[in-house]
């Protein structure tokens, strides 16, 4: 339920099955925590959901040793100090810490915001220092992490390319379906571009499609907004014609590993996304996507693809071969394999 281990931790399990290393997953949030998390209200069934969650945890904690190495993915609790984590290290086992987010910085969304000094971002310097390996989503992240701990490895995001490819779909209705798919907390970034957004769909032919797991706040924007879920996520990407990744140029936008990018590129489906961050690392803007960085080169840039069929083919295979290439599931799984054999030691 949580997109960021579902499309590192998790998604990598086949390959490093293959690879014989084993993965036991131990989620801190309940699937029931999880579906509470981001809505407004609820403070007493959070607080039960998160003692339940906090003793599982500490469980979890005292059989740290038992195991060949314990990877802390963002964090091993949603809320407090590392101090968890410090007693993961005195356990004895190797440490590797995984982050592909920002998360040094303070991010809440407007449902927890009021609970935000909880998350205490500060704590991750401190389990970078006290790991054995840290493994990072981007180069930004890397910057930071090795301020705190020299052994750290860039492991992209990835992407099934089995599960996410380019799918065939006759078009009847003359519509152009320019989409963005993403949580709660990134939908945030879709909302400060509504000026934008207005100027895209004053064409008539533009259909604007929103994939998310609540109602877009956008006044005056025409949309066409459907809910989020696993099943049908594959399917949603498949039917959008152009996708997009719309950010602020901020440190928190710095640190995101572009994984909305990849997943439209990965359906062959051309991505137009600001020129931030790893967008500028991943898409050859002209080759593979395309960047964009005030309203004129967003609305030329989807105007452009709106129109020419054949450069929507083009750019759209061009970013698949990008994806299978530098960004599958199997090769990413392979770099972290020999992250966690330099941690154990073999």
């Amino acid at each position: 339920m949580a997109p960021s281990q579902r499309y590192r931790i998790e998604q990598w399990l086949p390959g490093l099955t293959k690879r014989g290393i084993s993965v036991e997953l131990l989620p801190f949030a309940s699937r029931e925590l999880m579906s509470l998390l981001h809505k407004p209200g609820r403070p007493l069934a959070k607080a039960a959901l998160g003692a339940e969650a906090m003793l599982r945890r500490i469980k979890a904690v005292t059989s740290a040793r038992s195991y060949d190495v314990v990877l802390i993915h963002r964090a091993a609790c949603l809320a407090g100090p590392a101090l968890l984590e410090r007693a993961i290290a005195i356990m004895g086992a190797p440490v590797i810490f995984d982050f592909d987010d920002a998360i040094y910085l303070l991010h809440t969304t407007s449902a927890n915001r009021s609970l935000g000094w909880l998350k205490f971002p500060g704590k991750t310097a401190a389990i970078c220092k006290l790991s054995n390996q840290v493994v990072v989503g981007n180069s930004f992240l890397a910057d930071y992490a090795r301020q705190y701990n020299p052994s750290v490895t860039v492991v992209p995001t990835s992407v099934d390319t089995q599960r996410y490819r380019p799918v065939s779909r006759p078009r009847s209705n003359g519509h152009i379906v320019v989409g963005w798919m993403g949580s709660s907390t990134s939908q945030t970034h879709l909302e400060m571009f509504g000026p934008v957004l207005k100027e895209i769909t004053r064409e008539k032919h533009i259909e604007l499609r929103v994939v998310s797991d609540r109602t877009p706040d956008l006044p005056g924007v025409k949309l066409n907004w459907r809910p989020w879920s696993a099943a049908t996520e594959a399917a949603e990407l498949a039917d959008f014609d152009i996708g997009i990744m719309p950010m602020p140029d901020d440190q928190w936008s710095r640190g995101k590993c572009s994984l909305k990018a990849l997943l439209y590129m990965a359906t062959g489906v051309p991505a137009v996304c600001s020129a931030v961050g790893a967008n500028r690392e991943i898409i050859r803007h002209g080759e593979n996507g395309l960047l964009a960085s005030s309203t004129d080169e967003w609305v030329g840039g989807i105007s452009s693809l709106a129109t020419d069929r054949h450069l929507r083919a083009q750019l759209g295979a061009a970013g698949r071969q990008t994806v299978e290439d530098n960004y599958s599931m199997d090769n990413c799984a392979a770099l972290f394999e020999s992250v966690v054999r330099r941690a154990v030691g073999n």
